[in-house]
């Protein structure tokens, strides 16, 4: 099959030949469509690789320094970041259990749900997501390089050093993602070794100067209890923010693997990559004499001048795997739309909106703190998005007709997932209120909604449109239950068994 050949598949199709195994040297076969089980041969322990090597970044090991900048000691902070990360991981692994089921990725499995047309809620949610946080790690590589290029050689660390700096940076990000699964696999695994040794080395050259006794600052709440829960609700968000993008590579699981292995590796890879990350951040913050430098510059301050060598070759090598997955997710995602055209070719344009972002926030408004706060309002879409799939994995026992989900391809106005006009207007009557309600909770730097001081300054945006899609979309489909085939109801229909309707 090549990226091309997007087309509906027929009930014989899976007795076709498989495509050639494609190397890490060899752009990816496959596009949106369906994963072949021939093909279907990962095992959960890739998620190990996946998350370790996207959370060993400086983009994510800068959000470290939040709790730290909210005014929480060194034991307080270890607190927040581990009770928070187990809560949004625990939402956030059970999703894996859509791509092992359906050989797709989220967005189009989402279409059991939300209905063939409704998934393009969850294309417009990763590609949006994707490229906003693709700007941020591209723009936390590039600045690293500057900063340890400044205290090495003397060179320049503004716009100008940006703009000729970043460039690369995103080329060589956009590069790997259009070669997709198998170099990503591989890139994976030799940043997760690369990325963990910086990492430890960032620590020990930190050690004679850290102190477990630190006691933090002003609250930023101005009570401890309300701050710790700020930061741990920050720290919650971090594992959700992924949720639609898991489906990449558990459509790559093979149909052998079992359920509770896969959340299991999906989850333990996301809390471990993400505590680790995090908890190095937040030790390298305690040690800044000024809170409010970037964490860049500020830890460019406190390590000695020959690690600069090192942060530089990090800052590049680093960005790589968070950078790639985002825009191998917003390629996918964009592809379920732009079918017709290769993948690879869906992913650079995708990438060229990710590039202008950049540009526009960096370079053109020196606004990327704004790029930041508008993912994370876009969180408020993730959750609930989330909150309904989980339901409707349950509601449905887990039991889906992949093929029905590529309705989209046909042009037939039917099927199981095609609902009314193409969109489940249950999930639709849940999604909609939920994201209302949750962006009046909203409070930060671009946007602050009504209702957002009235935990005291808890952020509540991303718990109250989970809970509230979760309960609305199960009143809605016990009040109009979905029409279930046979095979479905009774559970006679395979998780990768075709329709035959």
């Amino acid at each position: 099959m090549t990226v091309s050949e997007i087309t509906p598949k027929s009930p014989a199709a899976s007795d076709a030949p498989a495509p050639e195994p494609q190397g890490s040297g060899r752009v990816e076969a496959h596009g949106v469509d369906r994963i072949p089980e021939s093909e279907r041969t990962d095992s959960p322990r890739e998620f190990m690789w996946v998350w370790h090597s996207a959370q060993f970044s400086f983009g994510t090991v800068v959000l470290g320094s939040i709790p730290i900048t909210f005014g929480l000691g060194w034991w307080a902070t270890v607190s927040s970041v581990l009770v928070g990360l187990l809560i949004g991981t625990a939402v956030f692994a059970p999703l894996v259990r859509f791509g092992k089921r359906t050989g797709a990725n989220d967005p189009v499995s989402s279409g059991a749900h939300f209905g063939v047309r409704g998934r393009i809620i969850s294309n417009v949610i990763t590609i949006v997501v994707a490229t906003g946080f693709f700007a941020i790690a591209v723009w936390t590589g590039a600045t690293a390089i500057l900063v340890a290029g400044q205290r090495l050689f003397g060179t320049s660390t503004g716009s100008t050093g940006l703009a000729i700096t970043m460039p690369v940076v995103a080329v060589a990000v956009v590069v790997l993602a259009v070669y997709g699964h198998k170099a990503l696999l591989a890139t994976y695994k030799t940043m997760t070794v690369i990325g963990g040794l910086v990492l430890l080395a960032l620590v020990a050259v930190l050690l004679p100067k850290f102190s477990l006794g630190f006691e933090g600052g002003e609250y930023v709440l101005g009570d401890f209890w309300k701050t710790w829960l700020l930061a741990v609700s920050f720290s919650a968000t971090l594992p959700v923010s992924y949720s639609t993008f898991q489906g990449d590579y558990s459509r790559y699981l093979s149909p052998a693997t079992s359920d509770r292995a896969a959340v299991a590796y999906n989850g333990v890879a996301m809390y471990l990559s993400n505590a680790i990350a995090l908890l190095v951040g937040a030790y390298v913050t305690s040690l800044f004499t000024d809170m409010s430098v970037p964490w860049i510059v500020g830890t460019a301050e406190v390590v000695p001048q020959w690690f600069g060598v090192v942060v530089i070759a990090f800052g590049f090598a680093g960005t790589l795997p968070q950078g790639a997955l985002c825009i191998y997710a917003a390629g996918l995602s964009a592809h379920s739309m732009l079918w017709r055209m290769p993948r690879a070719t869906v992913t650079w344009l995708v990438s060229l909106i990710g590039i202008a972002t950049l540009y526009i926030g960096a370079i053109a408004f020196d606004a990327i703190d704004s790029i930041s706060a508008f993912v994370l309002i876009l969180l408020v879409l993730v959750s609930p998005w989330t909150a309904i799939m989980l339901v409707g994995f349950s509601l449905r026992r887990g039991r889906y007709v992949p093929d029905e989900l590529y309705g989209f391809t046909t042009g037939a106005r039917q099927g199981l997932y095609w609902f009314t006009g193409g969109v489940n207007l249950r999930a639709l009557g849940a999604f909609v209120p939920a994201v209302i309600l949750g962006l009046l909770f909203v409070g930060n730097t671009v946007y602050t909604g009504p209702l957002a001081s009235l935990a005291n300054g808890v952020d509540l945006s991303c718990l109250v449109p989970f809970v509230t899609a979760a309960v609305l979309y199960y009143a809605l489909w016990r009040l109009f239950p979905e029409e279930r085939t046979p095979e479905v109801e009774t559970g006679t229909a395979a998780p990768l068994e075709r329709s035959h309707r």
